[in-house]
This record gives C-alpha cells, structure tokens and sequence, in this order.
C-alpha cells in the first residue's frame, strides 16, 4: 500500500494540501474514499495524501515522527511552496501537533481531540485509544501549556461528538494562533446536508 498518494493537477501553483485521514486503522488509496479527499479533489488543489504508519503501543509518536521527517523533505525540496496541512478525527490530532512547528502556514484539525487525558476518561472507544497511542505522546493541549502554538490552527467539531466531547476545547488557553469552531448538534462524521455545510466552512479556510 502506497504511503503517499499526490494529485498534482498544476505545476506552477506554489500552494499544495496535505491530508491525513482518520481512523487510525487503515490507509486512503484514493481521493474517493473520503470526503475531504473528495472536496480537494473536486476543487483541482494540488493535494497529497499521506498515510501514517500504524503502530500500536507507540501511535502519536511513530506517526508523527514519519510525518514530520516527509514535510520536512517536501519542504527542502519546495522551498517557496506554501503548505496547508488538514486532518480528520484521528488524523486531525496528529496535524494539530504539527501547531507546534514552523512548517505550515496553516492547520485545519477537522473532529479532532485536543487532550488525551481527556479522551481517556470520557472517549466511548478509550480501549482502543490506550492499547494504541505511546503513553509519551503529546497532544495540543500539552502545546497550549507549554505556550509553543506556532501555526494558526483551526479546529472544527461538532457539539454531539460523542468521540470526541467538544467540553475538552473549554480548558484549551485563549491563544491568538487557534479557534475552534463548535457547531452545534453535530456529530463526528456527518453526511448530507450537514457534511456540505462542514465542507463549507473548510473551504473558506482554505
């Protein structure tokens, strides 16, 4: 399975998107099989979607590690391409790390948790979450704590998650480099009507 899948549609844009998906127990193959993959696409973004390692017992660590050493590269190789980085759930947590570097212009975490203490005591699949992320792994809380937010990050979830309670973004410090749009009676992944409105609000963003 391929890591990295690029769609490039032109080659004298200086912008390019870089998506991570949710999960984190599986890998995209295409832009077909997820819906934000599918706004980019539809939208003709230069876009790359990358897929993390999966690693259990060391997740948050091994996957940001990979991450970082590939933008890292792309940078070096694209020294005046300016790069955005989305993510959804899982994947939203691991960009939102990124919040800390100086790598992108801007973040946009998209159903993403924010403390995994706070996933921990409160996430209806908590198992999972313990049996899979390091306990080293940092979060954007421990970020905002440490007052090393560096990049403008935006969150975007919904008021009824029920995987990821909006109630962990009430202790975040008021920063200037975030906001977190709460939108209320919205679920983890919605569809429809609801899922427009969510590509909505991303593409003014974008």
């Amino acid at each position: 399975m391929r890591k990295i899948v690029e769609y490039i549609f032109c080659r004298d844009c200086k912008k390019v998107y870089f998506y991570l998906h949710g999960g984190p127990f599986f890998t995209l193959r295409n832009w077909q099989e997820d819906p934000f993959a599918t706004m980019l696409y539809n939208e003709q973004r230069n876009f790359i979607l990358v897929n993390y390692p999966i690693v259990y017992g060391n997740g948050g660590i091994s996957d940001y590690r990979f991450l970082k050493e590939y933008f890292l590269e792309y940078k070096r190789e694209h020294p005046n391409t300016e790069m955005i980085l989305l993510g959804e759930s899982y994947g939203g947590y691991l960009a939102s790390l990124f919040a800390g570097e100086y790598i992108f212009r801007k973040i946009i975490a998209i159903s993403a948790f924010t403390s995994i203490a706070y996933q921990e005591l409160f996430l209806s699949e908590r198992s999972w979450l313990k049996d899979y992320l390091s306990e080293n792994a940092l979060d954007f809380y421990t970020l905002c704590r440490d007052n090393k937010v560096n990049t403008r990050t935006i969150f975007i979830n919904g008021s009824r998650d029920s995987r990821v309670p909006y109630q962990q973004f009430l202790a975040l410090p008021f920063m200037k480099k975030f906001k977190v749009n709460i939108l209320p009676g919205f679920t983890h992944r919605e569809s429809g009507t609801r899922l427009e409105y969510v590509v909505s609000l991303i593409k003014q963003e974008l």
